[in-house]
């Protein structure tokens, strides 16, 4: 058996600064304007659940000088389409967005401290400085997450590239991929205990941790900084899987 680990991880993977999480451009739809914008309000402790067909789907904070309890929900439509605007229903202790049309992408500014539910079958899903939990769950799409709290995502096809600024959670964040690499970025004095696993491809960690491997399949299973009572649970079936240090800013 051979170690599974990977000291530095410098094959392309640089070190990322501790939370840095400007916010990015609506990826690819800077040209098209929104067909639908809804607003509504939320309090914290509430949730949004997103559930679309086929769209590129990007969250953020509230824009500056919007209120910290609004939600704001713009679509754009497809070429020489007329979808109906998302449905938004409330549900719970918060609201469903639903478009079961294809869009060409869906924003949402989510409110402080509101919790984010995604299910996409179709599209590339990109969550950045929102102030709550985030789950994602993707059929055909890459997740791009980059946080200060807590997250987890899965993906059918596609790669999943998480960062969370969380030092402390509860339970295990689960991070699964089934055809696509898998990488993590985790503040480097976090506590927790990790599993990562591939059945067909590599592990990469700068935690200095070893592990076993069998073929193709390689698997840690150790503390990381001792230990704790919360988990990180990463898994590509066919890809690599990558657990990263997050540092903090200089």
């Amino acid at each position: 058996m051979k170690a599974a680990s990977a000291g530095n991880a410098n094959n392309g993977m640089l070190r990322r600064s501790f939370l840095v999480l400007s916010v990015v451009a609506f990826v690819g739809c800077s040209s098209h304007t929104p067909y639908s914008t809804r607003v509504g309000l939320l309090d914290p402790g509430s949730a949004l659940t997103v559930v679309v067909s086929s769209a590129n789907v990007n969250v953020y904070k509230p824009a500056e000088g919007q209120a910290s309890d609004q939600y704001t929900v713009s679509a754009t439509a497809l070429e020489n389409t007329n979808p109906p605007a998302p449905a938004i229903e409330h549900a719970g202790n918060g609201v469903v967005v639903r478009a079961t049309d294809p869009l060409y992408g869906l924003l949402v500014r989510l409110p402080d401290r509101v919790n984010l539910v995604v299910q996409s079958n179709k599209g590339n899903v990109n969550v950045t400085d929102v102030h709550g939990s985030v789950d994602v769950r993707a059929g055909d799409g890459n997740v791009r997450i980059m946080v200060p709290g807590v997250a987890q995502a899965q993906t059918t096809t596609g790669d999943i590239d998480a960062t969370i600024g969380a030092t402390q959670w509860s339970g295990t964040l689960k991070f699964v991929a089934n055809a696509g690499d898998v990488t993590v970025f985790v503040p480097e004095i976090a506590k927790f205990h990790v599993r990562l696993h591939t059945d067909d491809g590599t592990i990469f960690t700068d935690f200095g941790l070893h592990g076993t491997s069998v073929g193709n399949n390689e698997t840690i299973d150790a503390p990381v900084n001792g230990g704790g009572s919360n988990g990180v649970d990463i898994e590509s079936h066919r890809g690599t899987v990558r657990l990263l240090r997050l540092t903090p800013q200089a």
